[in-house]
């Protein structure tokens, strides 16, 4: 068997009117795929980058455009998905897993085939590297960036980053520097641990992320079970785009509240909303993060700076 290490790049609607909303939401078109493939011990056996034109979104988003590079003169010479996609999958071959760092390419992969009449599947038994590197480094932080892990490993990097082809052989090295029978061995528990959403939105035309927590739009959330309101309590940042809460519905108890914002063009933000179940326990950690954050906060002020350099702060 072979991995495939896999990394895309997508351009973004110019805006939240023009997103491809049938046969799928479709918030990412795939403008290139990179590859690398290794043997069953990790050792190179190939690499592949494919350019591809998009069919809906083509005219390159300013802000994927700066992100990658990627010129919209560039963007009108790539393939079109359908042959792109042929050529891909003889490429992998029968016998492959792939790896990708994080989530959102197999989602967007899987988007991407449904848009074209395509099988949705392929490729959908992967292994996400971020969970093996999250659980060998003992990291925190859940959605580590690819270039923050690869510099916390000691990996040089020498190559400009969003470009596909370089993101997945920067994966690689990762891989070579981890314990990846270990981290493949107990793959499946540690994956199967990972909660299971019970409600997944998203909110668009947010134009101010410093305001979002005072909209309306971003915090009146059901609750999942009954439809009553939730009552949300202190919310914790993990980047200036991503934060969560714990809330409480009197009838059905505490729910984990996560929100992802994601850049659509220079002024407009569309923020992704998911709804966990939370044990007792996940509700206590988070109490204890709020807890810690507050002895920060004491200790920053104490020092005669207010907190400001607090990262974590409230909005």
């Amino acid at each position: 068997m072979n991995y495939i290490i896999l990394d895309l790049e997508w351009n973004q609607a110019i805006s939240v009117a023009r997103m491809i909303r049938k046969p799928v939401m479709l918030h990412g078109e795939i403008i290139q795929i990179g590859a690398v493939k290794t043997d069953e011990n990790f050792n190179l056996q190939d690499k592949i980058r494919l350019s591809v034109r998009p069919m809906y979104y083509k005219k390159m988003n300013p802000h994927v455009e700066r992100l990658t590079g990627i010129t919209q003169e560039q963007l009108t010479c790539g393939l079109e998905f359908p042959k792109a996609f042929e050529m891909f999958k003889k490429w992998c071959g029968d016998d492959f897993r792939f790896i990708t760092w994080g989530f959102d390419d197999v989602g967007v992969f899987s988007d991407n085939l449904t848009l074209h009449g395509l099988d949705p599947s392929f490729g959908s038994n992967y292994i996400n590297l971020q969970l093996i590197y999250n659980r060998q480094t003992k990291s925190e932080h859940l959605q580590c960036a690819l270039a923050a892990a690869a510099e916390s490993m000691g990996i040089p990097i020498d190559v400009q980053c969003h470009d596909a082809l370089n993101d997945a052989y920067l994966t690689y090295e990762l891989c070579r520097s981890l314990d990846m029978t270990l981290g493949i061995a107990e793959y499946a528990e540690y994956a199967a641990a990972l909660p299971v959403p019970l409600a997944k939105d998203a909110v668009n035309n947010i134009r101010d992320l410093k305001t979002m927590l005072y909209d309306k739009r971003v915090t009146d959330i059901s609750c999942p079970k009954c439809g009553g309101k939730l009552k949300h309590g202190q919310w914790l940042f993990s980047s200036g785009k991503s934060c969560k809460t714990i809330s409480n519905c009197p009838a059905d108890g505490n729910f984990l509240i996560k929100l992802k914002a994601v850049k659509i063009s220079d002024s407009s933000y569309t923020v992704m909303r998911t709804v966990f179940s939370a044990s007792d326990e996940e509700t206590a950690a988070f109490n204890e993060k709020i807890a810690q954050r507050k002895e920060r906060r004491k200790k920053l002020a104490a020092q005669g700076n207010g907190g400001q350099n607090d990262k974590n702060s409230n909005v």
